[in-house]
């Protein structure tokens, strides 16, 4: 037992690291041809400083390219939650690569979808690690699209994400085998500290530091806030989750390539009236925290919806991606905007925690994976909103579900 758990945990780390460099090439490959159309501001987190011109086309062209693939067969890109469920249902060895997976995933991102780019990193280290299964020493090897999965998720600061999201599902409570758990989190783990280190977990979100309550009065205020806005969180992930199943209703009467350039006309005419709202958001995180792009707290909540609202018509008509950055980023801007609004009232940095953990327990219907993303992405800020928020959010799920059965 000993031997075999350090065979997997060396093998599941040296997939972490492979996965995570392949990953840092992928990003970087997004990341030049993003500032190549969009301008070098946007991987500062700033707005677009690139010729308007270009950002009118690029959300034009590439839902023209987008529909013109679907429409053609292309095989769609699968958000994470998918890849992770044929992983659990099908094998590994099931997992067909396709280069359409890649194609159009990269089309989504660099034409200015409000998508996260970890539903194009994962899917596609996870159907390279299995190509890779041709050679005989690396067929031997298990886990390996869940391994290459976690290792992938470590670059954006999330060691333990993948270990949980292989282990954890709606569906079933968590199991508590060991090789349920082992090769996500060490491959996870190897992932972080080789290409994000251990440096800033805990310090707050870049340097946005949680001030702590010093009196049994603001505890108090603290803990109502943080269980009401795990409430509102809560809705706002059904919300979004009855906006997608809404446009995708309305949506599937039209064909690929009307769904996919009606999107990419709506993000080109929201590059000009509100640029914020386009892209993953993850950049956006830290400034928008630090108050340094928008500081009108009417603005902040109009945004925040925006980019859920953008995200919800991307995923539900071809631009696929990721939805956990474009969630966080639209619920730390309406828990912003609640903040500057009633700033004697509502605690803000709570509200952006429990807003965040509460909305993305919502979405997935799973409270710990939440939890630990939000811990990672901000950076430990406000953790305690964060672990009420998640159990709120995920409460205003299950709630709404029995009612529904009854």
């Amino acid at each position: 037992m000993l031997s075999e758990a350090f065979s997997t945990s060396l093998t599941s780390a040296l997939i972490g690291a492979v996965a995570g460099a392949m990953g840092a090439l992928l990003m970087a490959l997004i990341g030049w041809l993003t500032a190549l159309g969009w301008g070098d501001a946007v991987l500062l987190g700033q707005p677009a400083n690139g010729p308007q011109v270009l950002q009118l086309l690029l959300p034009l062209g590439a839902g023209l390219a987008i529909g013109l693939l679907r429409q053609r067969g292309a095989a769609p890109l699968p958000e994470l939650h998918s890849t992770i469920e044929e992983l659990h249902e099908h094998g590994e060895d099931k997992l067909q690569p396709r280069s359409s997976h890649w194609l159009l995933g990269l089309l989504a991102l660099v034409g200015g979808g409000s998508l996260g780019p970890e539903a194009l990193l994962s899917r596609c280290l996870a159907e390279w690690s299995i190509g890779l299964s041709r050679w005989g020493w690396f067929k031997a090897i298990p886990w390996r699209g869940a391994s290459a999965i976690s290792g992938s998720l470590g670059l954006f600061g999330l060691p333990l994400v993948g270990g949980v999201a292989l282990a954890e599902r709606p569906d079933r409570p968590l199991p508590a085998g060991l090789w349920r758990w082992l090769p996500g989190v060490v491959s996870g783990i190897t992932g972080f500290a080789v290409f994000q280190g251990f440096s800033r977990f805990g310090d707050g979100e870049q340097s946005v530091r949680y001030v702590w309550p010093h009196s049994l009065e603001e505890i108090s205020q603290n803990l109502v806030w943080a269980i009401l806005l795990g409430l509102i969180g809560g809705v706002l992930g059904l919300l979004f989750l009855a906006a997608r199943r809404r446009l995708s209703r309305t949506l599937k009467r039209w064909n690929p390539l009307s769904q996919a350039l009606l999107t990419g006309a709506v993000l080109a005419a929201m590059s000009q009236l509100q640029p914020l709202a386009l892209m993953s958001g993850e950049l956006q995180i830290t400034p928008l925290l630090q108050g340094a792009l928008v500081t009108n707290g009417h603005t902040l909540m109009l945004l925040g919806l925006l980019k859920l609202g953008l995200c919800a018509l991307c995923l539900s008509s071809g631009w696929i991606g990721g939805q956990f950055f474009p969630l966080i980023f639209g619920a730390s801007a309406i828990g912003m905007g609640l903040g500057e609004l009633w700033p004697q009232v509502v605690p803000g940095q709570v509200a952006v925690s429990s807003l965040t953990a509460a909305i993305q327990s919502a979405v997935l219907g799973q409270a710990l994976l939440p939890l630990l993303i939000t811990a990672a992405v901000l950076k430990g800020h406000a953790l305690a909103g964060a672990l009420i928020g998640s159990v709120m959010g995920l409460g205003v799920r299950q709630i709404t579900n029995s009612r529904k059965h009854d």
